[in-house]
C-alpha cells in the first residue's frame, strides 16, 4: 500500500530564499515537520546522505534521491517496513513562489499508518511546515546569507 499528502501554497517570497533554506540542513529543524536536527558531510548532491534526527529520538541516513537547482529536493529515508519519500519543490510566480511540499509513505506497514490516521495528523504538520518555511524565507538576510533572528 501507498499513500501520499502534499501542502501547496503561493507566497510574495523569492524561489532563491525557499530554495537556500531547502539546500541548507542546518535550518531544517526550524522549518521541518519532524527534525530535530539535520546534518551533511557537505555540500548536498544526489546520491548523498543527510543525517536526520526525528522528533522522536531515532536519527535516520536519508538519501537524496533528487536535487534540481533552485527547485526541487526528495530525500528518502528507510524506517522499519516503510519507506517515506519527502518531496521539496518551489517555482516562481508572478507573485513570488509555488511552494509544493509531499510525504509518501509506502511499504508492509504503509496500510497500518493510514488505518491509525497518521495522515490526517502528518497533513497538519505539513501544512505548518510550509507556512514556517514561507515565514523563514520572507525574512530579510544579512551580507553572508545568514537568517537572522
Amino acid at each position: 500500500m501507498t499513500w501520499m499528502i502534499e501542502s501547496v501554497r503561493e507566497a510574495n517570497v523569492a524561489t532563491a530564499d525557499v530554495f537556500r533554506l531547502y539546500v541548507d540542513p542546518s535550518t531544517w529543524s526550524e522549518w521541518g515537520h519532524n527534525a530535530k536536527w539535520a546534518r551533511a558531510d557537505g555540500p548536498l548532491v544526489e546520491g548523498g546522505t543527510v543525517q536526520v534526527k526525528a522528533g522522536y529520538g531515532k536519527v535516520y541516513p536519508c538519501r537524496i534521491r533528487r536535487l534540481v537547482a533552485g527547485r526541487a529536493l526528495e530525500l528518502e529515508a528507510l524506517p522499519p517496513f516503510m519507506t517515506v519519500i519527502q518531496t521539496y519543490e518551489v517555482e516562481p510566480t508572478a507573485e513570488g513562489a509555488r511552494i509544493r511540499h509531499a510525504l509518501e509513505i509506502s511499504g508492509p506497514f504503509a496500510g497500518i499508518t493510514r488505518l491509525v490516521r497518521l495522515n490526517r495528523i502528518y497533513q497538519g504538520w505539513l501544512d505548518k511546515e510550509v507556512g514556517k518555511l514561507i515565514d523563514m524565507a520572507g525574512r530579510p538576510s544579512g551580507p553572508t546569507g545568514a537568517r537572522q533572528p
